[in-house]
């Protein structure tokens, strides 16, 4: 679910107290017990991530052949109350949910209800698009992330807001497709948002009531549901703000299929047992074959290896290293604003580890693998051996002359960079572009170096490996392998210079845009000013959360299909304003924002109910009085620095911030200035 989310969290104190835990009854013949080592290996583990500032506090659990072995709470859940970290606390798990809208489809499929290679407008008929092959995406594109469908239209907030499903469609029905149904597994959120509809309108249940009836209660799944923030959950962890340390609401996440449900470890790992041939099953024989088996795509099957995502909702079915020893490995990572989920199972063999941490701070494969091993090491399995030390790769002998046509511009889904290559030193030099209105400060990152050498491309300072390649027309820069997981994904996508340029009708280069149709509930980085950049290398481009093409003086499409969460860009005019509308949002040029007086200032949400803001020209010390449903947040160039959920004293607003304003038409706010 995160799309550039990045939070590193402190933990303040912690607190030690009894834990909770259940292990197998199956010993050895020396006395002891089977799994002490992975328990330990857990332990160890999941208190690293607490103690190094990874999350307040965490749930694990082990399964085997179905049995829950070990469970464990770790950490706080609520530092006021010193309440701990039990077995049953809940956490959001944020995209692990995927599996579940997963299953409800494949529920559907076993009832005759549904087809999974038939297209998705049977079962929505209103769903559509402005590209006509919107009617060629099939149920299992959802799954396997091939549909084409372009982004994630949702928010993460602290209260409930029943209008996803129109979010959704209305913000498709003006989208277009990043390429065609089936093609290529690229990461999307509103495929699976999409599934939850169609259990909605083929079993006449709301999804969560439906997951009730057919998962949660015949797996005996007693602390799975809804996100903790629309059921108020009271055993929930508590989400604290990483700088200021502050208790903030209850995080609540509308799309159920996409990422919306909350759990437990235990809960999780009752879940994906149900899968192995050990646990309790709920799916039809068939079925099982159809969640465990990798989706292929044709992109996919033109590569030098596998690709990431090629799977029936998991991040992947198959880990090559484990393959290699007929071990048959699947995983499900999950991430909120304020939460991380992991669930990694070998169902052939009955383990499956899955944790929950309140917080962002550790790289969560590793983590979920050194107790995978364990158990399976326990189990008298043989499992990979981690990767020895390398040495810095030297460069060959030789560099083959094609390569050199692979020079150009090349966009990911964050960045541009352009590419060049060093024929005598066999290398390339991957550098991120300026912007056009400030060339020195706008570069995004640091430059990188690759060596070539044995047909790859190394980059010693990262340690990633890559290699260029051609597929239908388009060139790309291929990670092979993947950190971690031994599959490749794409890294960049050539951007071709336009011969024959077009420009929007507004300049649009340096320019600082604020939301205007953000919930008065959503979080703090929703509401963060957005920059459009563009480039005089690449005339008829622009940068606003992704780099588009220009295509008519109102509009940019997508310029790079490889990659998650792509939005266009049109200029539209409100109130007699030029706007910008990305997606489900609405935006106005910073521009245009009315400044802050020193003295009393009032603003007030008018008819439409879109956002107000005020620009902070010269710091000053300012507060605020607001209706109490209302929102006030502060951003500065750092990012939010005052937000009204949680703080209600003065504060200094440094020159160049802006305040946002959020709330019901007729709201008014008094703003003083000193």
């Amino acid at each position: 679910m995160l799309k550039k989310l990045s939070l590193t969290l402190l933990v303040f104190f912690i607190c030690l107290g009894p834990v909770t835990v259940c292990e197998s009854k199956n010993r050895h013949a020396s006395g002891n017990d089977l799994y002490r080592d992975a328990i330990k290996v857990a332990r160890e583990a999941m208190w690293k991530v607490v103690t190094s500032g990874g999350g307040d506090g965490v749930t694990v659990a082990i399964a085997d052949k179905g049995e829950i072995v070990y469970a464990e709470g770790i950490g706080v859940a609520d530092r006021s109350e010193n309440r701990l970290v039990n077995t049953d606390t809940r956490f959001n798990i944020g995209s692990t949910s995927k599996m579940f809208a997963a299953v409800a489809i494949l529920l559907l499929v076993d009832d005759g209800s549904v087809g999974l290679d038939e297209p998705v407008v049977k079962y929505i008929p209103e769903f559509r698009m402005k590209d006509p092959r919107y009617k060629d995406i099939t149920v299992r594109m959802l799954f396997n992330h091939s549909s084409g469908i372009p982004g994630s239209t949702f928010y993460f907030g602290y209260d409930v807001n029943p209008n996803m499903h129109k979010y959704v469609l209305d913000t498709l029905a003006e989208s277009y497709l990043k390429h065609a149904p089936g093609a290529m597994p690229i990461y999307c959120n509103d495929g699976f948002t999409l599934a939850e509809i169609i259990v909605e309108k083929v079993s006449g249940e709301k999804f969560v009531d439906f997951l009730a009836r057919r998962v949660f209660k015949p797996l005996g799944m007693k602390y799975t549901g809804a996100s903790i923030g629309e059921i108020k959950a009271k055993n929930s962890a508590e989400h604290y703000g990483p700088e200021n340390g502050k208790k903030y609401p209850l995080e609540t996440v509308m799309v159920y299929g996409a990422g919306g449900l909350s759990s437990t470890a235990s809960d999780l790992c009752r879940f994906v047992s149900s899968f192995s041939p050990y646990g309790k099953k709920i799916l039809s024989a068939a079925s099982l074959k159809e969640i465990l088996k990798t989706q292929p795509t044709p992109f996919g099957a033109k590569l030098r290896g596998l690709q990431m995502g090629s799977d029936f909702g998991w991040d992947y079915s198959r880990l090559p290293a484990y393959e290699e020893k007929g071990i048959q490995v699947l995983a499900k990572s999950g991430g909120t604003a304020c939460f991380s989920t992991y669930m990694q199972t070998a169902p052939e063999y009955g383990v499956t580890v899955a944790f929950s941490i309140c917080g962002h701070g550790c790289s969560m494969e590793p983590l979920s693998r050194k107790i995978l091993d364990a158990v399976m090491r326990a189990k008298n399995v043989t499992v990979p051996e981690p990767e020895s030390v390398k040495k810095p790769v030297e460069a060959a002998e030789t560099f083959p002359e094609e390569l050199l046509g692979y020079a150009g511009f090349y966009a990911s889904g964050i960045e541009v960079v352009k590419v060049s290559f060093d024929k005598e030193n066999k290398k390339f030099d991957l550098v991120p572009l300026a912007d056009e209105k400030s060339p020195k400060e706008k570069v995004t990152g640091p430059a990188q170096s690759f060596i070539y050498k044995g047909g790859y491309f190394f980059c010693n300072e990262n340690k990633t490996q890559v290699y260029f390649t051609t597929i239908d027309g388009q060139s790309y820069i291929m990670i092979h392998p993947m950190q971690d997981y031994g599959m490749e994904t794409p890294y960049y996508q050539k951007i071709e210079k336009l011969s024959e340029p077009k420009s929007l009708r507004v300049d649009v280069s340096g320019k600082t845009w604020l939301v205007r149709s953000a919930s008065q509930h959503c979080m703090e980085s929703a509401v963060e000013p957005v920059e459009s950049r563009t480039y005089a290398e690449l005339p008829g481009y622009l940068y606003f959360e992704g780099l588009k093409k220009t295509e008519t003086p109102d509009y940019a499409g997508f310029a790079a299909n490889g990659f998650r969460d792509q939005t266009a860009f049109a200029i539209i005019d409100r109130n007699g304003e030029t706007w910008a509308k990305s997606s489900m949002n609405l935006y106005s040029m910073a521009d245009n924002a009315r400044k802050l007086i020193n003295g009393v200032n009032r603003v007030i949400i008018k008819s439409e109910n879109y956002n107000e803001w005020l620009k902070v020209e010269k710091g000053a010390i300012v507060n605020f009085e607001k209706p109490e449903s209302a929102r006030i947040i502060v951003v500065a160039e750092s990012g939010p620095i005052y937000d009204s959920v949680v703080d209600n004293k003065e504060i200094y607003a440094p020159a160049g911030s802006f305040i946002f304003f959020a709330g019901c038409a007729g709201d008014i706010f008094r703003i003083e200035a000193r």
